[in-house]
């Protein structure tokens, strides 16, 4: 589904060039969740942008389906770290904005944003404007309005940091749940070992700059998984730790 071959990413800077990436080599299968971690500063969302073709590599190639980037498709939506709704419209009409900037069918698509609202706690709240939410609320509206238009690859930019933790558990569960119904192939970048554990199928590692992918750990955890008492507390206890002593180590 989304290959990347060699990839680099370079910036120029007044003293030089800056590499951001290098010699990415990634391939993520259709539907599969695949999470992204590293430290700061080693390039997990210049590497989502390339994929976005929001950025070009300066080495390498991106391919979806076989089919170079060079440009934003309509099939890939990026979903940022901040909801970025307009204040002025309803929490209705930012989840239907995308469907009207792309005229598409109205009616069916406002049946499935309230669907979605609804699913992720927001039922009653489809006429309230962002200013009276929270900004967990606030994100789930985005959420929202990434999934409006059943994307193929949706990609994730550490949407829930800015929240507490509580939210951004249950925000979590809510993505998975999501997942597990209508999967699309999602790239998520976090700095949470945890959520990466709790929500993806692969975890790719990166190492500090500049970003080159140091280990990827397959999670074959069966979902629905949690942090809380289950079955399947140990191995995600597990996948934690090897994790957080990989990144230790870099």
């Amino acid at each position: 589904m989304i290959d990347l071959d060699r990839v680099s990413r370079s910036f120029g800077t007044r003293d030089g060039t800056l590499a951001a990436l290098r010699d990415i080599d990634l391939r993520i299968a259709e539907n599969q969740f695949v999470a992204v971690i590293g430290r700061s500063g080693c390039g997990k969302s210049t590497l989502l942008r390339l994929m976005a073709g929001l950025l070009a590599p300066t080495g390498g190639t991106v391919t979806i389906d076989g089919t170079p980037v060079h440009e934003p498709r309509r099939d890939v939506v990026l979903m940022h770290q901040l909801p970025a709704l307009l204040p002025w419209r309803t929490v209705l009409g930012n989840v239907m904005l995308p469907v009207e900037i792309r005229r598409l069918p109205r009616a069916e698509y406002r049946a499935r944003a309230v669907e979605l609202l609804d699913a992720v706690g927001l039922a009653g709240f489809h006429q309230r404007h962002p200013y009276e939410l929270s900004g967990g609320m606030q994100q789930r509206v985005a959420l929202c309005r990434a999934l409006i238009q059943r994307p193929r690859v949706l990609l994730m930019d550490e949407p829930f940091s800015a929240l507490d933790a509580l939210t951004r558990e249950e925000l979590a569960a809510q993505l998975q749940e999501m997942h597990m119904s209508a999967p699309a192939t999602t790239v998520f970048v976090t700095h949470s070992i945890p959520e990466a554990v709790l929500l993806a199928d692969r975890v790719v590692v990166l190492s500090a700059r500049p970003g080159r992918v140091r280990r990827v750990l397959d999670v074959g955890i069966p979902r629905p998984r949690s942090f809380g008492h289950n079955a399947h507390v140990a191995d995600v206890a597990g996948c934690v730790a090897e994790l957080h002593d990989l990144l230790l180590r870099d």
